[in-house]
């Protein structure tokens, strides 16, 4: 059983937190040991059963590709990049795993970078706001970010969730331009112009460690 203990000393209590790699547990810098097994010790079951139910890892080109929540499967052609019509993705025959799997997350990333520049602009209309900026990034914990100078991050591994769960949190950072925090008066704004995000929250909470873009050859 594998956890990750991470000290901050700007923390004030412990808190796990699922990630692609596993299970961090996120603790004050001057957390005593004793205090820390004894953390471990009550929540065994719960570690236990997380990690059993993490993905395993399998071969991206026996499994297929995954996009908006659904799997695709692979297929090799002659030409020299990696498409999606629609019901499969194609790919160079002389690609291996890895190099195919580091195109897939390239060719997510510009794909998010589109859709989300699409999206934006209905937000920004409803909200009466404007982003300075817009970039995808591919973060272990934050499936979104919003900076005091108005630049937004949205995480690339939303491209493998449902799409109403990529909207959700276009949604939500795009509403943190009206307010820079999570008050009651965020929220209420937020319902205004996502109404689902209760169910797409409960979404994330439950599934979203199983969003993962990982190298063939990386371990858990």
């Amino acid at each position: 059983m594998h956890v990750n203990i991470i000290r901050n000393k700007r923390r004030k209590r412990a808190a796990f937190h699922v990630t692609p790699d596993g299970i961090e547990l996120r603790i004050p810098e001057r957390l005593p040991k004793y205090l820390v097994d004894h953390i471990l010790e009550e929540h065994d079951s719960w570690i236990r059963d997380t990690l059993q139910n993490l993905p395993k890892q399998t071969s991206v080109l026996d499994e297929g590709l995954i996009l908006h929540g659904k799997v695709y499967p692979t297929r090799k052609d002659d030409k020299k990049t990696i498409r999606h019509d629609g019901t499969s993705f194609l790919v160079p025959n002389s690609w291996d795993e890895t190099t195919l799997w580091q195109k897939y997350e390239t060719w997510l990333r510009e794909r998010a970078l589109h859709y989300v520049s699409e999206r934006a602009p209905l937000y920004e209309e409803r909200l009466d706001v404007r982003a300075t900026n817009v970039r995808i990034a591919h973060q272990k914990t934050r499936w979104g970010s919003c900076s005091s100078n108005g630049t937004i991050s949205i995480n690339v591994r939303l491209m493998l969730a449902p799409i109403e769960i990529m909207d959700y949190v276009i949604a939500h950072e795009w509403t943190h331009l009206v307010h820079f925090d999570h008050s009651a008066s965020f929220w209420k704004t937020l319902r205004t112009v996502y109404p689902e995000m209760d169910g797409a929250k409960a979404w994330l909470k439950q599934y979203g460690h199983t969003l993962q873009l990982k190298k063939p050859t990386d371990p858990f």
